[in-house]
């Protein structure tokens, strides 16, 4: 197998694939939101034939090459259209693409590679046997398929509470077109948050690529005021909880939770089967996320950096600087 960048001529194939056997953040219109940043990569058998691709973000900062997770976008891939039958041939035939993935990341040599592999990934051993640490992160799936009452069911008692007392405190929940909304109440999140935000990418996202087709949000709201917001993407078969936020000034414990459980009945009413949260390993998210009563999933991240960066980045860490 070879990966190389996707020529014009290509391009059709690879979205076809991606369509088939990715996910949405695989596809050409995802990836275009981030310019010449983002490079879709093929995956092609030894007779040229294109069988996967994977999608690498690349950025400079202090003059060092980086490889990492896109804004907003979970995960990069690989994804492959697997034509064995044969347990050890399908594991051989995956294993083979992420051996060409890590022989593509090592001739590129950046300073530091985090790479988010697709949580179909089960086998990360040639990252492993290269020198990669593979750590794993977490997520919530939620299965769409059991009626909505047994996944009210299926929640935390406390979840179940603070839907409840949103709508007991006069609470309202609707679904929101305009995405400047759900802009104010993210920006507004990340700063008090002091986390930084890319809003080029925020506005790509909101604003570019989001369509009734692909993407819906909900709000809360007391009276006319927008308190919590609940940003999703879709594809035809799993519904990605992208962005949140709520206004501090109105904050209420079920404000966010019953923006959520609106999103999750209207993906479910779609015909979508899975609800990802897109996970976090912070404490009190993971906690937030796990009341909605998902199973629990990991995916790995691949990570390498350049001896002396990883040296600096540990003291870093740990305060030396």
């Amino acid at each position: 197998m070879k990966i190389r960048p996707v020529a014009n001529a290509e391009k059709s194939a690879y979205d076809a694939l991606a369509l088939a056997h990715g996910t949405l953040f695989n596809r050409l219109d995802w990836l275009a939101l981030f310019g010449d940043r983002m490079q879709a990569l093929g995956i092609f058998t030894d007779g040229g034939e294109l069988v996967g691709g994977v999608s690498l973000y690349q950025e400079r900062r202090r003059g060092l090459t980086i490889l990492r997770r896109a804004p907003f976008t979970p995960t990069c891939g690989p994804f492959l259209a697997v034509k064995s039958q044969n347990p050890v041939a399908v594991l051989e035939e995956r294993r083979k693409a992420l051996e060409c993935l890590a022989d593509c990341l090592d001739e590129r040599s950046p300073a530091i590679c985090m790479l988010p592999l697709d949580q179909r990934v089960a086998d990360a051993l040639p990252f492993f046997w290269r020198g990669y640490k593979v750590i794993p992160q977490y997520t919530y799936l939620l299965d769409l398929a059991l009626p909505l009452e047994q996944i009210r069911k299926n929640m935390s008692s406390e979840r179940r509470k603070n839907i409840a007392k949103a709508g007991q405190d006069g609470l309202t929940v609707r679904a929101e077109t305009d995405l400047r909304v759900v802009r104010e109440l993210v920006l507004g999140t990340f700063r008090r948050q002091e986390k930084s935000v890319d809003e080029p990418c925020l506005d790509a996202v909101l604003f570019r690529y989001a369509q009734p087709s692909n993407s819906f949000a909900f709000v809360t709201c007391r009276g006319l005021t927008p308190i919590a917001a609940c940003f999703v993407v879709h594809d035809g078969q799993t519904a990605y909880y992208l962005l949140g936020g709520y206004r501090a000034a109105e904050r209420h414990h079920g404000a966010g939770a019953a923006a959520m459980f609106a999103a999750i009945s209207h993906a479910r009413a779609l015909g979508l089967k899975t609800f990802d949260f897109e996970g976090s390993v912070i404490p009190p998210i993971e906690r937030y996320f796990r009341g909605f009563g998902g199973r629990l999933t990991h995916y790995f991240t691949v990570n390498k950096a350049w001896w002396p960066v990883e040296i600096g980045l540990k003291m870093l860490k740990r305060g030396i600087f």
